[in-house]
């Protein structure tokens, strides 16, 4: 379906959505009836993202013929490394290696 738009000489400019095999130059008016003719405007073309136009391809081609699996599929191996800890940083730091902060240290009783 197509949209389509029309100015009216006596109201103003309507949009209508026909099929593009059943359009005509006029179409009746919906406020007054009366003919009103065909405006030419650009044509509202878009270009589809390189991983949509993927998706969308997969997804049909799954339609007809689905894949079968017995696993699910393996991803990315995920780090091995220590985790980040706000205090240490990337990894645990001797308390004996650790430099002086802004504050001075708490004293030991």
């Amino acid at each position: 379906m197509a949209t389509y738009v029309f100015r009216c000489p006596a109201c103003s400019v309507f949009e209508v959505v026909v099929p593009m095999s059943s359009v005509r130059p006029t179409h009746p008016c919906p406020t007054c009836a009366g003919e009103s003719s065909r405006v030419w405007t650009a044509p509202a073309l878009a270009t589809t993202p390189a991983a949509l136009h993927r998706a969308v391809a997969a997804a049909d081609a799954s339609t007809e013929a689905p894949q079968v699996v017995r696993s699910i599929p393996a991803g990315r191996p995920r780090p091995r490394g220590r985790r980040w800890n706000p205090v240490t940083g990337a990894a645990p730091v001797d308390a004996a290696h650790r430099p002086a902060g802004p504050h001075p240290s708490l004293p030991r009783w």
